[in-house]
This record gives structure tokens, sequence and C-alpha cells, in this order.
């Protein structure tokens, strides 16, 4: 099998999404299914040199939706070469010019083709905390005209949409119409095996953060956002203390 992913950028500083395709690629790669990465980065960009895989770089991309006019063009080109397509993300232009790219291959190939199969993995954006939040009205303005215009087509029209966890399935359910995937998949999110310890990890982490040395200590790893959760967890972890040591 052969399945071609669809991303906005494999910057690290992007965050989840490029670090799960790295870890994912590795492992699927030991079951004999090949994968290639297409993205919208600059060619150049020095992070590119590192991964074992093909990434084609095909940017960089223009403008806050990151429009890059060589997407659509290198898709159809392309995509006979692959089994499914994996679009990574939304509410930018590779989403869009991913599944349109799709449909226009699957017309000139006939109309009775599938191939290649085109499945959708959110990364939680459709989370509706990002409808809700108080701070994000007119933002969720432009995500509901978006969805109506552009979003629903690349969800709905997939072959299915991947998720991390029930919860992400679950919720996605909730902020937009028309919502009606042909298919959600609870697929999960696997981490890369973590390294071996030993004590140069100790004095690695102590050098940068000296005070904890000797101290007991929670090690949040993640952005100080509410999105995210510390209040939840620093509350919890009260509650639990106060129970074991009234």
């Amino acid at each position: 099998m052969k399945i071609l992913r669809v991303i906005g950028s494999m910057d690290p500083a992007e965050g989840g999404p490029c670090q799960g395709i790295r870890n994912t690629i590795p492992a699927l790669e030991k079951l004999g299914v090949h994968n290639e990465v297409v993205t919208l980065d600059d060619p150049h960009a020095p992070f590119l040199a590192k991964d074992s895989f093909k990434i084609h770089a095909l940017g960089p991309s223009k403008g806050p939706w990151r429009y890059g006019s060589k997407l659509i063009p290198w898709l159809i080109e392309n995509l006979p070469r692959f089994d499914v397509v994996i679009i990574h993300g939304l509410w930018l232009y590779y989403s869009h010019a991913a599944a349109l790219a799709v449909r226009r291959y699957r017309k000139l190939a006939g109309a009775q083709t599938e191939h290649p199969k085109v499945y959708c993995m959110p990364h939680g954006m459709l989370d509706p905390y990002f409808q809700r939040a108080p701070d994000r009205r007119l933002k969720a303005i432009r995500n509901w005209i978006y969805w109506k215009l552009i979003e629903h087509r690349v969800i709905n029209g997939s072959n299915g949409v991947l998720f991390t966890c029930e919860a992400e399935l679950l919720l996605a359910r909730e902020p937009f119409r028309p919502y009606h995937p042909k298919l959600e998949l609870n697929v999960g999110y696997g981490i890369g095996t973590p390294p071996e310890y030993n004590s140069s990890m100790d004095e690695a982490f102590f050098g940068k953060c000296p005070e904890l040395r000797g101290q007991p200590y929670i090690l949040f790893l993640s952005r100080i956002h509410e999105k995210k959760g510390a209040d939840l967890l620093i509350q919890a972890y009260g509650k639990v203390s106060q129970d074991n040591f009234p």
C-alpha cells in the first residue's frame, strides 16, 4: 500500500500533526506501507533534511490561507501512484486543494472510480471549543462561513474521517452543519518509544531547571493555554493531594 499525506507544513514548530506523521511513518514502513508527504513548505527549509521519508515541498505558501499554486497540479499528476490520501488538518488552502484535486482526478479517471481513497484527519480542529470560546466570536463566525462554502466538502466528501480518540470523534459532531461524514474512525495516535533512561538525561534536565533538583515536580509537556487543560490538571492534583494527605 502507498499512502500520500497532505499537510500544510512539516515544520516542528507547527506542533503535533507533523510530529504525529513522523512517529507514524516508520512504524508503517515496517509493515510494508510506503508513505510520502506533500507540503507547502519552502523546499530549502532546513528541517526537511532530517527525515528519512520522501517529502515533496511545493512552497513557500502565501498569505494567511497559505495558498500554493503548485499543489493541485502536482496532486492530479501524482495521485495515480497512491492507494490512499490522508489530509492532515483543516481550515487552510491545502485541505481544500487536496479534496478538489481528488475530485478532479476521479472525474478524469472515470465516474465510477474511488481511487485513491481519501481520508481527513482533523487533529482536534473540529472541537466545539473553537466555536464557543468567548474570545473567538469573530473567528467562530469566519469558520462557520468557511465551513458552509468550502470545508464541509472536505469532510463530507472524504471516504472517512480519522480521529485520535473517541471523545474527539463525538465532539466533532457538534459545531457545524451539514456534518455527515461517510465513515468515522477512531484510529488513535501513537507516540514513539522513548529512549532508554540514562543519568545524562537528569543532568540535561536539571541543567535547564536547577531549582527542581531534589524537589518533587509535575512535568506538563504542552503549551500553557486554556484549551490544553492545565488548570484542570492542577485542580485534580490538588483534590487528590487533599484526599490522600488531609
